[in-house]
């Protein structure tokens, strides 16, 4: 199969690309000039390049593929508008599917979040592909919502297979930007972070990438997937991090309504005095006191994929935080003399 993949130089999409080669399709991968390829390093895709907001670019990069894997999009949790990540996700949706119409490309492959699922209030909730995040606050979350919306109604208006696959916290190697799943972990044992009263769910870019595979062939129309692992309170991951790494997290112990609080002031004094604020209200609203755990059951059993443990998802990105030395010097020097330590045991 001759597969265009959007965004192929990011965290998820080199892992997506490698296992295409792997697998022995035809990779396309569309990158912007000038874009960090070093997750790329040693494959051979046939490289096009262009902006997803560029319509041209994008007709021209889908020409005589057979099916399209879009993963291109802004991620990042903080922006000074809403728009700067609402407007390329709506926007990129729109184009990939006109592309994939005219085309004749009947299978897309759409790669949104757990952010379009949502939260609920309670440890013993488990949401699953029927639910929607329709109190989003946040732009990424309104941005992955809306914009998953969009692909829903453009494939059925195109008559266009569709597949979305919805990620959890994804972990792991080659992120070479250091988007925010990762960077959790790294303020997390950097000390600029705390574990808070809450759940997540996470999940090893492998996993991620291989699910997108499988959806190529095995994805029923229409479907979301969910692509998680463990679903962990967020003060039991900063528990494991300790483990593995020998440093305990802080924990902010408040609840949501005085967490809340609290998240408005420092962000209104950040911006009194020009500093981008570590938190947003709006990033608090969405996960503080809140449970993002999901059931992954028929991912895993339509998808064919047995995720990893959290466990190794997070040695993963220890690993390559220490590898791209994004943890204070005392942190690295204190983390690897764990791991030794662990080895020797």
């Amino acid at each position: 199969m001759k597969v265009l993949v959007t965004g192929a130089n990011g965290h998820i999409g080199s892992h997506v690309v490698r296992q295409l080669l792997d697998q022995q399709h035809q990779v396309r991968a569309m990158v912007r000039k000038g874009s960090d390829l070093r997750g790329l390093d040693g494959l051979n895709p046939d490289f096009v390049y262009g902006d997803i907001m560029d319509e041209a670019a994008v007709m021209a990069a889908a020409e005589g593929c057979d099916a399209i894997i879009h993963m291109a999009a802004v991620y990042k949790t903080i922006a000074k508008t809403p728009e700067e990540i609402v407007e390329p996700a709506v926007k990129g949706a729109e184009i990939v599917f006109k592309g994939a119409a005219k085309y004749g490309i009947r299978r897309v492959v759409y790669t949104s979040s757990v952010a379009s699922i949502g939260f609920s209030y309670s440890p013993n909730t488990f949401l699953s592909n029927q639910d929607w995040n329709n109190d989003a606050t946040n732009p990424y979350y309104v941005a992955k919502t809306q914009s998953e919306k969009a692909a829903q109604r453009l494939a059925k208006e195109h008559g266009i297979h569709l597949v979305v696959i919805c990620p959890a916290i994804v972990l792991g190697e080659n992120d070479f930007r250091i988007t925010p799943s990762n960077q959790l972990v790294m303020d997390w044992l950097n000390g600029k972070g705390q574990t808070y009263p809450g759940g997540l769910n996470l999940v090893d870019v492998r996993d991620v990438a291989a699910a997108h595979v499988a959806a190529l062939t095995r994805g029923e129309n229409g479907h979301r997937y969910i692509v998680g692992g463990e679903n962990l309170e967020v003060k039991a991951i900063g528990e494991k991090l300790k483990r593995l790494t020998g440093i305990r997290p802080l924990y902010l112990p408040m609840g949501r309504g005085p967490t809340l609080v609290f998240a408005r002031i420092v962000e209104t004094l950040c911006k009194l005095i020009g500093l981008t604020p570590p938190f947003t209200y709006d990033l608090v609203f969405e996960a503080v006191g809140r449970y993002c755990f999901f059931d992954t059951r028929e991912t895993e059993e339509v998808l064919q994929i047995k995720p990893r443990k959290a466990d190794e998802s997070l040695r993963s990105a220890v690993d390559w935080l220490l590898k791209l030395n994004k943890l204070r010097p005392g942190v690295a020097t204190k983390i690897q003399r764990h791991l030794s330590g662990q080895g020797a045991a």
